[in-house]
């Protein structure tokens, strides 16, 4: 602005020394005044983003935080929790295999009577299972949860042990390794039951791909955007779904409280960071993401935590909230050349008296509706499976 104070003087001072007279002199120079109105700068990126906004809305995104679409088109690299997001969260119990001097109803009830006090997606499958098999849970004591690894409780006094395969093996309980790494290798996720030592037997769960998972990590890939899987699940499984949703890069083992460790580690080597997760456990590390994203199927932490929510349960609204953020970039980009080229096309003809404050305020106007109308465009953005 105090640049076109110094033109709009000068241009006042130039006209009256060549004895144009005062009026004309001062029309010109409030011509100058006028073309340089900064309106349409003003409008350029605002418009931009709420026309975008709307539009997202309609496509089942719901952006929180205007800023987070804005800078969604930065990201590089996407770290993708692997329960409930690439898969559909709801794992199904595959496999019950009782160890020797046990069977499947002790096993099953022992594990359904542990799985009651929590709220793991693998012990409400239990709990289902065992629904289906009208097998009654019985009361239990002492209840106690290592996050990320497994339970203890009491049950008619006796101390019983449920979790990953490295919990029990770490209380020194002998598992079956080749047996388990088979289940493992399939995608499955394997749990162990014991009691006093001794090992009552496993359990395999499979939870199903999402159907768009695999296609829109290749789109993600596509857009030059770096996937990263988390999972608490081992490797043998954590590589199994990896495989099957197309993803190079995955982290296994992963407790709930380190995953937004991992994303700090990410941000740490100078890349923009995305999350996407559903579960209570994924919340610090949505917070700590640059731009987050949770499913509608969530938790309500994960939904408050995450500046976007997808309405579709869906990866593919992740590709379309990244491909709308970068289309209404390229808007905003118009939009500045839009307010910027009337001004640096006017403000000259000001100076040298082809425009009259009139005619200029005309054309400051029509800056300001064209950079709008530009915005307005961005309706006709569609999701990308509307379009394939």
């Amino acid at each position: 602005m105090p640049v076109v104070l110094v033109i709009a003087t000068a241009t006042f001072i130039v006209w009256w020394a060549l004895g144009s007279g005062f009026d004309v002199a001062l029309i010109n120079a409030v011509s100058v005044l006028v073309i340089s109105c900064p309106c349409a700068l003003g409008l350029a990126t605002p418009t931009a983003v709420v026309v975008a906004t709307g539009r997202a809305a309609q496509a089942g995104i719901l952006v929180k935080d205007a800023a987070a679409l804005e800078h969604a088109h930065k990201l590089s690299v996407l770290v993708v929790d692997k329960t409930g997001t690439l898969t559909e969260g709801k794992p199904k119990v595959t496999d019950l295999l009782p160890a020797p001097g046990s069977d499947e109803k002790h096993l099953l009830q022992i594990a359904a009577s542990m799985a009651q006090g929590s709220t793991h997606p693998l012990s409400r499958a239990l709990l289902e299972y065992a629904r289906e098999l009208l097998v009654t849970p019985t009361k239990t004591d002492n209840f106690s949860e290592l996050s990320g690894s497994g339970l203890s409780a009491e049950i008619g006094g006796a101390t019983y042990l449920l979790g990953s395969p490295v919990f029990i093996a770490s209380e020194n309980i002998a598992l079956d390794q080749a047996q388990i790494l088979a289940l493992q290798q399939q995608g499955k996720s394997v749990i162990a039951v014991a009691h006093a030592n001794t090992l009552l037997g496993i359990i395999a769960f499979a939870d199903t791909l999402r159907p768009s998972s695999a296609d829109a990590v290749a789109r993600l890939s596509a857009m030059g955007i770096r996937v990263v899987m988390l999972s608490g699940d081992n490797a043998a499984t954590s590589q199994a779904i990896a495989r099957q949703s197309g993803i190079a890069e995955f982290r296994a083992e992963v407790l709930p409280q380190d995953k937004a460790a991992h994303v700090q580690s990410f941000k740490a080597e100078g890349k923009m960071v995305g999350m996407v997760g559903d579960g209570i456990n994924d919340a610090p590390a949505l917070a700590a993401a640059d731009v987050s994203f949770a499913m509608k199927s969530g938790s309500d932490i994960a939904i408050e935590a995450a500046d976007i929510t997808l309405m579709r349960n869906d990866l593919m609204g992740v590709v379309d909230a990244i491909d709308l953020s970068r289309t209404a970039l390229h808007k905003i980009r118009q939009n500045l050349f839009f307010a910027f080229a009337y001004n640096v096309l006017g403000i000259p003809l000001a100076a040298l008296g082809m425009l009259n404050p009139v005619i200029a305020g005309a054309a400051m106007a029509m800056s300001s509706v064209s950079v709008v109308s530009n915005a307005l465009l961005l309706k006709r953005w569609k999701p990308y499976n509307t379009i394939h």
